[in-house]
């Protein structure tokens, strides 16, 4: 092995952690819809009826078609340099008047027991979290699951597996220890092979870990030349080029390589969704699944933390709760409601119009989200949108502000922001964006796509109903593709039927989500987003000039901050022209809970986990 420089792991912020920080990925967090600026106080609720008692099921868990794979990106050789971290700088967040706990306690006070009852943002489909970047799928992450490295509370980067690590003076080696004495939920040890074969899953979906090791890895980047077994406790990461991106490429992001057991990495692919419960190493075990009702976990008693101190998703974590369930509750009156009347305790989404009866309830605290971005997918392997004439067109004629505020329900909360990177910070940029963001321009777009020959194609438009910012932003796509001459088949379904549908691509045309600031954030953000990215996201764009792949291999070598920008300028005005998805513009959000939760961190990384949280009553 090579000459090690000691780096000892501890340090909390890693190279490019603050790169690559603020929020989450996308649609891997709840986003509340947002809510209105104060409005002067409604009654109370009346008691809603109960939430629903599990009915007498036997545990289920769903299966996902394959997708193909995708294939690994070419890209040119190019002069070794390291990236420079830079500290991203937030834009201001509209406040109404939030409260929170009015006598928060400490860890020391913290109290053992009771189930902490959690409204979730929508249904689940799958619980392999390697498969699918869907937020309700997330909360499997949050609780049994557990990565190498994960979000500090300011959305840097900290240990979680991984309890050290150093590397050598060339950059060329990265060796890491894992934490000792960790056990999987279902018995087996802990050990590097599991960090192996999750790796090995994870080589062509994870972004970052498929550009370090297509890009950097040693070798021709096989992922046996990459990566290396040194001992059960011990693996190291090969680079035939050094980057500052070694421990970002094993970190959190799309697709992200939380650890799982042979059972999967060894019989599904990263394009399939694993069947049976969840097998991790975290906190809380999984208990039982009952469909379209509630999932649980109780506290995994053999859970081994790292030492660390907890910091936002990573460092040592504690389960003070004896379980933790995940409720479904589809109309959202009902959900409010339940929370007013203490029968759950956390609702992740809410609509705007009930804020005022949670500002009157003295028992409900409000929180903060960072902004989120509001988009509009097409799918670029299937007609009319893999043609780049057809999605230009849909771009130019959008209105952008209508399904903002549709979204929200109060256009205060809401900012019109053509950049891919964070309005309001020094890496946002309008590059490329003219003529198409927000242009409304029915005529052009007619144009288009009578020159693309695709006039009265017919378009399949997912509508998730249950989760209101994609929801009401289908509603405008709906009148828009109308317009446009498109023969829409409009498709309401929840979101965890729209979850299975995207995976398969011969079965619809657009969608929309959203995402958060993590993919967002400067200067490399754009590199976390699969959906910015050849072949790696359900999207499946296909970069046929390779113009993507070709920036990201010079944005992931950049050494100043005055490439970066220029970079990001370049990539934006690539963005438009080849128009990779619908950029619809930003949202602000909040969540409520019940004020006998104690341990929320406001705004951190960790806000909504059930980890490191109890109840008082």
């Amino acid at each position: 092995m090579r000459n090690i420089s000691k780096k000892k792991a501890f340090a909390w912020l890693l190279p490019l952690a603050s790169v690559l920080a603020i929020g989450a990925l996308a649609c891997s967090s709840p986003a509340p819809v947002q809510t209105t600026a104060p409005a002067a106080p409604a009654p109370q609720a009346a008691a809603p009826a109960q939430v629903p008692a599990p009915a007498p099921q036997a545990a289920q868990h769903p299966a996902a078609p394959a997708m193909p794979a995708p294939a690994a990106p070419a890209a040119p050789a190019m002069a070794q340099v390291l990236p420079t971290p830079q500290a991203p700088q937030l834009a201001p967040v509209p406040q109404s008047q939030i409260r929170q706990p009015a006598m928060a306690m400490s860890a020391d006070e913290a109290q053992h027991g009771g189930t902490l009852r959690i409204v979730a943002a929508g249904s689940i489909q799958s619980f392999d979290p390697l498969w699918t970047t869907a937020s309700g799928t997330g909360n499997v992450s949050n609780t049994i699951l557990e990565g190498l490295f994960e979000y500090t509370s300011d959305y840097g980067i900290g240990p979680l597996i991984v309890e050290s690590w150093e590397s050598s003076d060339d950059n060329l080696s990265w060796t890491f220890k894992i934490i000792e004495g960790g056990k999987f939920n279902h018995r087996p040890p802990l050990t590097t092979e599991q960090v192996r074969g999750t790796l090995n899953r994870q080589k062509d979906r994870a972004p970052i870990l498929r550009l370090v090791r297509n890009e950097f890895g040693a070798g021709d980047g096989e992922f046996e030349d990459f990566f290396t077994v040194e001992d059960d406790l011990h693996f190291s990461l090969n680079m035939r080029e050094a980057t500052g991106l070694a421990i970002d490429a094993i970190g959190p992001q799309g697709f992200g390589p939380r650890l799982v057991t042979a059972d999967w990495y060894d019989n599904y692919t990263a394009n399939e969704s694993a069947e049976g419960p969840p097998n991790g190493t975290g906190p809380f075990k999984f208990e039982e699944w009952l469909p379209g009702d509630r999932w649980s976990a109780v506290r995994y008693e053999d859970y081994s933390p790292h030492p660390g101190p907890a910091n936002g998703t990573s460092g040592g974590h504690t389960a003070y709760v004896d379980r933790m369930m995940y409720i479904e509750v589809p109309d959202q009156t009902t959900r409010v409601a339940a929370l007013q009347t203490r029968e759950v305790h956390i609702v992740q989404e809410f609509p705007a119009e009930l804020l005022s009866r949670l500002e009157a309830d003295a028992g409900v605290a409000l929180y903060d989200n960072p902004p989120f971005r509001l988009l509009g997918h097409f799918n670029h392997v299937r007609g009319p949108f893999d043609n780049k004439l057809a999605r230009q067109a849909m771009v130019k004629a959008y209105d952008n502000q209508k399904a903002l505020t549709l979204a929200t329900g109060d256009p205060a909360f809401t900012r019109l922001c053509p950049s891919l990177l964070q309005c309001g910070t020094k890496w946002e940029t309008t590059s490329g964006s003219d003529g198409f963001y927000n242009a409304m321009n029915l005529d052009e777009a007619k144009a288009l796509l009578e020159e693309a020959g695709v006039t009265g194609a017919p378009v399949r438009l997912m509508d998730p109903a249950d989760r209101q910012p994609a929801h009401a932003a289908a509603q405008v796509s709906r009148e828009v593709l109308t317009a446009l001459g498109f023969e829409v088949d409009f498709q309401v379904m929840d979101w965890a039927t729209m979850v299975a549908q995207r995976a398969r691509p011969d079965d619809w045309e657009f969608f929309h989500t959203w995402s958060g600031v993590t993919v967002r954030s400067g200067p490399v953000g754009h590199l976390l987003f699969s959906e910015l990215q050849y072949d790696a996201w359900f999207n499946n764009y296909q970069d046929t000039t390779g113009k993507q792949r070709e920036i990201y291999s010079r944005l992931a070598r950049a050494t100043t901050e005055e490439e970066q920008i220029a970079l990001n300028d370049e990539f934006h005005m690539h963005f438009y022209e080849d128009a990779i998805f619908l950029q619809v513009g930003e949202f602000f959000s909040r969540w409520a809970a019940s004020t006998k939760v104690q341990g929320i961190v406001n705004g951190g990384s960790a806000q909504q986990k059930p980890f490191d949280k109890w109840l008082t009553e």
